[in-house]
């Protein structure tokens, strides 16, 4: 089974919880507070989060690039149960982040968006002992280049590495099944799904996802 993420990227905690309640009632398993909710809201995004979902695992989307240990402790502290650093912080970063993990049990995943060469920077990755692996392209990066994908270095990090993989980046209902066929952990959703309408079209996106995700060895 693979696992299907919500981006809440609205700076204001009701409005990510109003989100939230609608993927959670499409069957989606993870509550992102996305980068823009902890621009918006601070600390504040996930223990909204939390307060209304206290039993729903919540990724705090840090992009971390400096202060892997500090910033992870107070995500911690919040009530995240996952914390994101960017690959590219390199070494130290992410040994900081694990530190925070032995001490307070919230868990990494590394971010690898704009690193040139996405099998090497897995495999470092994975010879820290992270968690979880991001292949992400970014907002700027698919509206210069709308040819590539997400899903571009899937099948080659599959291959490479035995972490679990997480693809996000535009995705569409049909990339989303796609990622799973390749053998995709989890993806996270964010626009053009979300917020659409916020409304019937969105749920019944999401769900249409939860399915895809349902049918995969995960």
């Amino acid at each position: 089974m693979g696992y299907v993420q919500i981006s809440l990227d609205c700076p204001g905690c009701e409005q990510a919880v109003t989100l939230a309640r609608l993927a959670v009632e499409a069957g989606v398993q993870w509550l992102e507070a996305g980068t823009g909710l902890l621009l918006g809201s601070g600390l504040e995004g996930i223990r909204a989060l939390r307060r209304a979902f206290p039993a729903m695992p919540i990724i705090a989307d840090t992009k971390i690039m400096d202060g892997g240990y500090p910033l992870s402790k107070w995500c911690a502290q919040a009530g995240a149960d996952f914390t994101v650093v960017m690959s590219a912080a390199g070494e130290h970063v992410i040994r900081g982040a694990l530190r925070c993990r032995e001490e307070f049990g919230t868990k990494v995943m590394v971010d690898t968006m704009y690193e040139r060469d996405q099998i090497d920077a897995c495999r470092r990755c994975e010879d820290l002992g992270v968690d979880y692996l991001v292949l992400h392209l970014g907002f700027e990066e698919r509206a210069a280049e709308p040819s590539r994908s997400p899903l571009d270095y899937l099948e080659a990090v599959r291959s490479a590495v035995s972490l679990p993989i997480q693809v996000v980046g535009g995705l569409s209902v049909s990339d989303c099944v796609r990622a799973f066929e390749r053998g995709a952990h989890s993806v996270a959703i964010g626009s053009p799904i979300v917020p659409g309408d916020a409304g019937p079209r969105m749920v019944d996106d999401l769900r249409q996802i939860v399915a895809a995700a349902a049918r995969s060895p995960g």
